[in-house]
């Protein structure tokens, strides 16, 4: 078993196994441009080679969870995170190796607990093949939200009493592992994301325009969600998303939601007049910071 070490040595190689979007991406940037080595365990049919290209990385199928541990003990990778989202594997066509039939065992009875369930189970067999399991987040302190009104644009008080309802909804249908999103407008929820994503949420919810904006995105993190794998993001993709279905802005949480792009994010909301407002944690938020 390798023997971890909680060291915060700039020089301990970071392992990333990548899947799809631009955090991992990102990360991998960041990280390098700092001077921390890493190494990318790109999953196949996830993460995209080509945009790897100037690190050191490797191409592995998601069942092959052994090649997965033997690469990343061969590159001395003691800290690892998952970063980018990565499609459930079709459980009745798959060959997985020794140790993805190991990791299926304990994904079986994870099945029935939802994708929060089923990430526990991942993070936990890597951790005990003796790797650190470390999110994005705690590699990366600049990805993360503060609380406060991004930009240049602000919610209008009808637009704040959506935010306050919008929180109060999202952190219900969080403890059923139902989905990280809603769309509400005038206190009216026009849609809940489930199985498609956030992005299919603000698509679908675009046809509810009519005459006036959408509606208003809240993007939180459900109840004892692992943030370390699991982190609710946003990023420049998300504001155009934004702009095309006609909403107005988006809340998300301080110290557990993502931006990719801070710059870039702030940019395209102030000139597509959408507000990004960043609320306070669980324990203390209110929506009016």
């Amino acid at each position: 078993m390798v023997s971890v070490s909680h060291s915060n040595s700039h020089t301990e190689k970071i392992g990333i196994i990548a899947g799809r979007g631009q955090l991992p991406l990102r990360l991998a940037k960041s990280l390098t441009a700092r001077g921390i080595p890493i190494f990318v365990l790109l999953v196949k049919n996830e993460a995209l080679p080509g945009d790897y290209a100037q690190f050191s990385s490797e191409v592995i199928p998601i069942t092959k969870i052994g090649k997965f541990i033997a690469a990343l003990k061969r590159e001395d990778c003691l800290r690892v995170t998952m970063a980018g989202p990565i499609n459930r594997p079709n459980f009745k066509n798959i060959f997985p190796d020794k140790e993805g039939f190991k990791l299926l065992s304990k994904i079986g009875a994870s099945l029935s607990k939802g994708d929060d369930g089923l990430l526990r189970a991942i993070t936990q067999f890597v951790e005990d093949k003796g790797f650190e399991v470390v999110g994005a987040h705690e590699l990366d302190e600049g990805f993360v939200a503060e609380v406060g009104t991004l930009g240049d644009v602000r919610p209008t008080v009808d637009e704040f009493k959506d935010i306050v309802k919008g929180v109060e909804i999202a952190r219900t249908i969080g403890v059923f592992d139902i989905g990280q999103a809603l769309v509400i407008r005038s206190e009216y929820v026009l849609g809940v994301e489930a199985a498609e994503g956030t992005e299919q949420l603000i698509s679908r919810c675009g046809a509810f325009a009519w005459e006036n904006p959408a509606g208003v995105l809240v993007k939180l993190p459900k109840l004892g969600q692992d943030l370390r794998t699991d982190m609710p993001t946003i990023g420049p993709d998300t504001i155009d998303q934004m702009k095309s279905a006609g909403l107005k802005g988006v809340t998300i949480e301080s110290g557990s939601t993502l931006i990719l792009g801070r710059e870039e994010v702030i940019m395209r909301a102030n000139d597509a007049n959408i507000f990004v407002h960043v609320i306070e944690p669980l324990n203390n938020s209110t929506a009016n910071d």
